[in-house]
């Protein structure tokens, strides 16, 4: 039996009713990127009867399988993509790293920053992160200038499948070849020293990492081996490239 709040509301009237009470006049902007979470929200927000229009950022390195889930099935989401692609811009802003995610900012947020929508709905979960988790909801990115809307935020990862198979809704088929989290093929946050997943997108998309690679050997011959081997971090290419792979510096 579904647990209700304090109010005896389920999580999905809850949501739901989260999603009413904030309603802009001009509707909602909705962060979309064909994952779990957004299909979710998707179908709530068409529940809550709110005027919104659905985005998604085409990184140009997202799983294929992912973008032919979104345009076979959401052909009103409305796509934006980067002024450069991301191995280009590789040679602009050097590698991304964890602590340093230029990319995420260029090919994410960046495409959709200057859409006037300024209420924008997003499928984040406070599960995922502790840091996540410490946010407030909603919150005003004063970056940007814009408020986030997460109606989804306490849901747990099992309540987002229940709702799905309650509802009957489709999905992107990679769940069920294990892939839990559908985010770029490339991801600094795929690198450590357990190389399971990494492996994973290696052997599944080769030709993504092929032209990354490439990206990556100009950017050590045009200015990264002497600040790696300055630093003593990597002495050739390979070293340097297996440093990325494993997280390291």
């Amino acid at each position: 039996m579904e647990q209700l709040d304090i109010f005896g509301r389920t999580k999905e009237e809850k949501a739901i009713e989260f999603i009413r009470q904030h309603e802009p006049p001009e509707g909602y902007f909705l962060g979309f990127s064909g994952g779990k979470d957004s299909v979710v929200l998707y179908d709530l927000t068409l529940k809550a009867g709110v005027k919104f229009q659905a985005y998604y950022s085409a990184t140009g390195i997202d799983p294929p399988e992912l973008v032919k889930f979104i345009r076979d099935n959401y052909p009103d989401v409305k796509w934006k993509r980067p002024k450069r692609s991301f191995f280009a811009q590789i040679q602009r802003y050097g590698f991304p790293t964890k602590f340093a995610r230029w990319c995420c900012d260029f090919l994410k947020k960046d495409p959709v920053k200057h859409i006037p929508l300024r209420h924008r709905l997003m499928g984040i979960r406070a599960e995922e992160s502790v840091r996540r988790a410490k946010r407030p909801n909603p919150a005003y990115l004063k970056k940007y200038k814009y408020w986030h809307y997460k109606p989804l935020f306490d849901w747990l990862e099992g309540e987002i499948w229940d709702y799905i198979e309650v509802n009957n809704l489709k999905y992107c088929s990679l769940y069920d070849e294990g892939f839990d989290r559908l985010g770029c093929v490339i991801c600094p946050f795929l690198c450590n020293p357990n190389q399971a997943k990494l492996n994973l997108h290696r052997q599944r998309w080769p030709k993504y990492y092929k032209v990354f690679e490439k990206a990556m050997k100009k950017l050590w011959d045009r200015k990264e081996k002497y600040r790696q081997r300055e630093r003593g971090y990597a002495s050739t290419f390979d070293e340097f490239l297996e440093n990325w792979y494993r997280g390291n510096k």
